[in-house]
């Protein structure tokens, strides 16, 4: 027991800096064996004669412990034998070492510093252990064995435990070497015979390789997991931003898919026993397997979006259970019209509008399994198909009736509702009802969607509605004396399009005179349910109450319809300001407009021609000789997005052009097809005979220019603008080059 030097030849040299402090350098070892001759503050520095197979060093053994050392310049401090490093710093070619029953706890390692958790087969012990060390950018941690390192063979082996690792880090996981509960932000590879269990990426990224496993691993924050051929991972979940993704002969068994995390099977990847979440995604390519998976719903409407499993057609599915608004992406079949759902013996179908079935799955619903429980959905990014599952079961919008407040879905011919006539109240028999399903065209613009708008509690009054109201953006609220249309109201706090409905029922209830009546406390024309024969949601089902359908607004309508600007304007600046000051719902950022309308022309042959300057109103532009169809191209709007809601004008429009000029080498002509023509491509309806709107794309026909001659052409812009600068996909279509 005690201290003893060794390997002092050459320039090896080992100084006593104070009572327990030295300086290891150039090769040169110390050894400290027991607790009583333990170090504080030890240099360790330089190779000696050997060079990187004669390291300086110094080696804790039997309860001596190395406190604080520093190791640069490939200098070693070493725990063997129940000797303990504590603290300390390695870095620029330096590191730490715990071997055979060694300890390293609470180390620093810095840039182009490491550590090692291992064992030699040459002595006594069980795996080195590292312990509660950080490692920083540029540095490395080892464990396991199989190698050689510094001329000593390594056979594992060793644990890393409950490090963290920064971001530029990397930790290595051999042949027996196992990371347990560390953080990770930087790389871990794990090679055939490593493991790791319980660790955290966070912004890190685990690489499994051939032969390794790893079990009860999370990655979040950007976070990702690759399982590569051969490799196992088990019992993994991924939290928000974390990815895993599974190569080819990979298995994953049990994954959690938290809100707002993804995973993907490659072709040939296994997955048993899967979890996605509400917000979760989950792909599965051609040829993968996944068997017994759960696609979360969520509870009630407002919640956000169930889980998301997209397949590819060729991928297998087996035992796969769906929840309420969970969705199933076919991401290789195109949505067209006349596909519908089929179901029988726990499988869904889906089949084109001859009765052929394009793809099948075994799928389960969590509340029941019949074709009306699932619909059919167009992806607005792709166009793909989605599979929706909404069976429901609540309670519906309430009536006002003789009766007192009735579900729509309990009303009948002959019940009598209250209506509004003349500032009283009188009850109206029911002449006809009935229903129908429709469902929303997730890629149009939310007006012209289908999407219903949602109005909240007290939006429009004290109590008023009594609870959230569902109408259909065409149905109209009674206010002020007179029925505006829902969309003209809409303010995005508290009325609003609901993106979480896509599906739902339409109910008819037909007056014998067109009446002002109460859902939920809200006088209206028409108005939104929940009902549905109980099958669906409060926020799911809608109900449109129709009177006297041959009769007009001029002549039957129980009060005037406006749509015109002064009257709307100030009544949505109203309700907005009410919203405000009750802090109804949530404060929505308005989009950003531009004013520039990017004009140019584009001929036959995709070439861009922009202007050359600008003449009063008339933008001038050069044409080669060969273009003789072009088309005025630029940013297209609606009015009604970029003025506001009440500003019924839902046209798309580019630019109002009034007179077109072309200038040829020996005459000036007048262009007017735009102003006479109605049928000509690219333009809106003729205004007056003067000018004329594009649509974002107009023909302008120069078949009849003089041959091999660069000409001329003026366009005089009369209008156009504001734009909205991230224009919806359809508007941007729109537009050529």
């Amino acid at each position: 027991m005690g201290i003893t030097s060794a390997c002092l030849s050459g320039n090896a040299s080992i100084i006593k800096t104070g009572p327990a402090s030295y300086q290891v350098l150039s090769g040169a070892t110390l050894i400290t064996t027991g607790a009583k001759y333990s170090t504080s503050n030890v240099y360790v520095e330089g190779l000696g004669l050997g060079g990187t197979n004669n390291p300086a060093m110094l080696i804790a053994s039997a309860a001596a412990v190395a406190y604080g050392a520093t190791a640069v310049s490939g200098g070693v401090v070493l725990a063997g034998g129940k000797g303990m490093v504590a603290g300390g710093t390695a870095y620029n070619s330096g590191g730490f070492a715990a071997i055979n029953d060694g300890v390293v706890s609470g180390a620093t390692i810095g840039n182009l510093g490491g550590v090692l958790a291992s064992k030699m087969s040459n002595y006594g012990g069980s795996a080195g252990l590292v312990i509660d060390t950080h490692v920083q950018s540029g540095g490395v941690g080892l464990a396991g064995g199989g190698f050689t390192l510094k001329g000593q063979s390594f056979v594992g082996p060793g644990v890393i435990f409950s490090c963290k690792f920064d971001i530029g880090s990397t930790e290595a996981l051999a042949s027996g070497g196992t990371d347990i509960g560390s953080i990770v932000g930087g790389t871990q590879l794990v090679s055939g015979g490593g493991s790791a269990v319980n660790t955290l990426f966070s912004a890190g990224t685990q690489l499994l390789g051939a032969g390794a496993w790893a079990s009860g691993c999370v990655a979040s924050a950007g976070g990702l997991i690759h399982v590569g051929g051969g490799a196992r991972s088990i019992a993994t979940t991924l939290g928000a931003g974390g990815s895993l993704v599974a190569d080819a002969s990979a298995t994953v068994n049990t994954l959690t898919i938290q809100a707002a995390a993804a995973a993907t099977l490659r072709a040939k990847s296994y997955m048993t026993t899967a979890l996605i979440a509400a917000g979760g995604t989950l792909r599965v390519d051609s040829g993968a397997t996944l068997t017994n998976a759960v696609i979360s719903g969520i509870a009630k409407e407002g919640d956000g979006t169930g889980g998301l499993l997209i397949v590819q057609s060729g991928a297998v599915l087996t035992g796969i259970t769906i929840g309420w608004k969970g969705r199933i992406d076919v991401d290789t079949l195109n949505w067209t019209d006349g596909q519908r759902v089929i179901y029988g013996n726990n499988t869904i179908s889906i089949v084109d509008a001859a009765g052929n079935i394009v793809w099948s799955a075994d799928v389960r619903g969590m509340k029941g399994n019949s074709a009306t429980d699932y619909h059919l959905e167009r992806d607005p990014v792709d166009g793909s198909t989605v599979i929706v599952y909404d069976k429901c079961f609540l309670k519906g919008t309430l009536i006002r009736t003789d009766c007192g407040e009735i579900p729509v879905e309990d009303l009948a011919v002959g019940d009598r509702v209250a209506a509004l006539v003349d500032g009283k109240t009188e009850f109206r028999e029911i002449v006809w009802m009935g229903h129908r399903s429709t469902i929303v065209r997730t890629w149009l613009e939310d007006d012209e969607a289908g999407y219903p708008v949602r109005i909240l509690r007290n939006a429009l009054g004290e109590n008023v509605p009594s609870k959230d109201l569902l109408v259909t953006p065409e149905h109209a609220m009674y206010l002020d004396g007179a029925f505006v249309p829902a969309r003209m109201l809409v303010n995005g706090r508290s009325i609003y399009y609901d993106h979480s409905i896509t599906h739902f029922d339409y109910y008819h209830v037909e007056t014998d005179a067109h009446s002002i009546i109460w859902a939920d406390n809200a006088p209206s024309e028409s108005y939104l349910d929940t009902g549905d024969r109980k099958r669906f949601a409060q926020p799911g089902a809608v109900v449109h109450i129709l009177n006297a359908p041959e009769a007009t607004w001029e002549g039957d309508g129980a009060a005037p319809l406006r749509v015109d600007r002064a009257f709307v304007e100030p009544l949505h600046a109203s309700l907005a300001h009410r919203a405000a000051s009750l802090n109804l719902g949530s404060v929505v950022q308005q989009p950003e407009v531009t004013e520039d309308p990017d004009l140019h022309l584009v001929d036959e042959k995709g070439r861009i021609m922009r202007r050359m300057r600008v003449v009063n109103r008339s933008s001038v532009f050069m044409l080669p000789p060969d273009a003789k169809r072009v088309r005025l191209v630029s940013r297209v709007s609606r009015p009604v997005d970029v003025v506001g809601p009440f500003y019924d004008d839902r046209r798309h429009l580019g630019v109002l052009v009034g007179d077109i000029q072309i200038w040829e080498s020996d005459r000036t002509r007048h262009l007017a097809d735009h102003l006479t023509d109605e049928s000509l491509d690219g333009w809106a309806n003729i205004e007056d005979g003067r000018q004329r709107w594009t649509t974002g794309s107009a023909m302008i026909d120069l078949s009849d220019r003089q041959p091999d001659a660069v000409c001329i052409v003026a366009i005089e812009v009369l209008a156009g603008g504001p734009y909205l600068v991230h224009a919806p996909a359809e508007q941007n279509e729109a537009r050529v080059g």
